[in-house]
């Protein structure tokens, strides 16, 4: 089996200048399936600031790709309510045709 390469894009604040716009991840997501990488991920943290809500985030670019997969690195669910982040997952799955990849983990005292 050939490796896999994904990106990770730039969500956190450190790294994010200024007011988060979605724009340019979606723009980094387009470019990032046509240079050929296999999936494309983002980060989660209800308390760093700023950054997108990660399924959220994830459905538009799911709107503006075609091929690679898209991941949570990583959802956190214990801060979220599990019917409406279960909806929001099987909708996500859905709009990606099933390119959707469930990454989960416990959050931390560092966001």
């Amino acid at each position: 089996m050939p490796p896999r390469i994904g990106y990770l894009l730039p969500t956190r604040e450190q790294v994010m200048q200024g007011r988060p716009e979605a724009a340019p991840l979606l723009a980094l997501a387009e470019r990032a399936e046509g240079l050929g990488y296999d999936s494309i991920w983002v980060g989660d943290s209800i308390l760093a600031r700023p950054r997108h809500e990660p399924l959220t985030l994830l459905s538009a670019v799911a709107a503006r790709t075609r091929k690679a997969e898209l991941g949570t690195a990583v959802l956190l669910p214990a801060l979220r309510n599990p019917v409406v982040l279960a909806h929001g997952i099987a909708t996500l799955d859905q709009i990606s045709e099933g390119r959707f990849i469930l990454g989960v983990g416990i959050a931390s005292d560092v966001p």
